[in-house]
C-alpha cells in the first residue's frame, strides 16, 4: 500500500474551526487494509484522527452529522450500507456535496462471516453499485466489515478488487452507549491511550449526531488533528444478478465507475431482508 500525503484544506474561513490537517490519498491497489489491526501502523502520526461514520444514512441524524462537521470545517469518511443508500438518495448526495469520502458497508448488514462465498460478494458489489447511483458520481474503493467480521474468502476478495478495508483503531460504542456525555468522554479516553487512530461511529443514531459537537470540541482542545482520507482512484463496479445475493449466482467483470442518474427513493428493505442491525 502507498499513502501519498496532499497539501492541507484551506477552504475554511473560521480560525477557531477543528479543520482538516492534510488529505492522504490512498492507492487501494490490493485492497490493503487501514487500521488496526493489519493495517499501517504508521499511516496517521501522533496526535491524527480519522472520522468515519457506518451503517446510515438517515435523515434526521446524518443530516445534523453533515451540519456539525461544516461547522467545524471538518471532513468524515461515511460507509454506506446500500439499503439506506437507496431509501434516502438525497442524503448520500448531500454527503457528497459536503466533501466527504464515501464508502460502502455491504447491501444488507449481514455478518459475512456466517454466509456463502456468493453470497458475501454480492453483498460487497450490491451495495457499491446502488451507493454510487444514488452520490451520481465514482465513490470510493472503501469498505467496512458489519461485526468488523472477515473470512479469508472476504479478505482475498476484496484484495482481488482493490478495494480497501476499513478497521478501527477507536471504538466509540455509540451503538451501546446512547448518553452523549459518556460517549464522548469513554472516546476521549481510548484516543488518548491510543494517541491516534480511525474512530468508529455510526450516523443511525440520533445520540450519536448530539454527541458529536463536544467530541469534535474535545479533539480541538486536546490537540488532536482530523486527517481526511480519499482514494487515488474510484471504485470499479461490476455487472451483478439479483440471485448472487442469495449466493445462487456470480458476480461480473470490474468496470470503470461513471457518473451516474440520481436515484429515487425507496424502501429501505426491498430487494433483501429488514434492517434490524438498527436496533441492535
Amino acid at each position: 500500500m502507498s499513502a501519498a500525503p496532499a497539501a492541507a484544506e484551506t477552504e475554511c474561513t473560521n480560525p477557531n474551526a477543528l479543520g482538516v490537517s492534510r488529505t492522504i490519498e490512498i492507492d487501494t491497489a490490493g485492497g490493503p487494509w487501514l487500521g488496526a489491526p493489519h493495517g499501517d501502523p504508521n499511516l496517521l502520526d501522533p496526535g491524527e484522527v480519522v472520522l468515519t461514520f457506518d451503517d446510515g444514512p438517515v435523515p434526521i441524524s446524518t443530516r445534523k452529522i453533515l451540519a456539525t462537521l461544516a461547522a467545524e470545517c471538518t471532513k468524515a469518511t461515511f460507509l454506506m450500507v446500500g439499503q439506506m443508500a437507496k431509501a434516502y438518495p438525497e442524503m448520500v448526495r448531500e454527503v457528497v456535496a459536503g466533501g466527504h469520502t464515501v464508502g460502502t458497508h455491504t447491501w444488507s448488514h449481514p455478518n459475512l462471516a456466517q454466509i456463502a462465498p456468493g453470497r458475501m460478494q454480492g453483498q460487497i458489489e450490491k451495495a457499491i453499485n446502488v451507493v454510487q447511483e444514488a452520490a451520481g458520481t465514482p465513490i470510493a474503493p472503501f469498505f467496512r466489515y458489519p461485526y468488523l467480521s472477515s473470512t479469508g474468502a472476504s479478505v482475498a476478495y476484496l484484495k482481488q478488487r482493490g478495494i480497501a478495508q476499513l478497521a478501527i483503531d477507536v471504538d466509540s460504542f455509540d451503538y451501546l452507549v446512547r448518553n452523549p456525555p459518556v460517549m464522548v468522554r469513554r472516546t476521549m479516553t481510548r484516543l488518548k491511550a491510543k494517541r491516534r487512530g480511525i474512530i468508529l461511529m455510526h450516523d443511525i443514531h440520533i445520540s450519536t449526531a448530539k454527541a458529536l459537537p463536544d467530541l469534535l470540541a474535545n479533539l480541538r482542545r486536546g490537540g488532536f488533528r482530523v486527517v481526511h482520507l480519499q482514494p487515488k482512484t474510484p471504485v470499479e463496479t461490476v455487472e451483478i444478478a439479483e440471485a448472487s445475493i442469495s449466493g445462487k449466482a456470480s458476480v461480473g467483470e470490474p468496470r470503470r465507475a461513471r457518473k451516474r442518474p440520481k436515484a429515487s427513493a425507496a424502501p429501505p428493505d426491498e430487494g433483501g431482508g429488514a434492517l434490524d442491525f438498527l436496533f441492535k
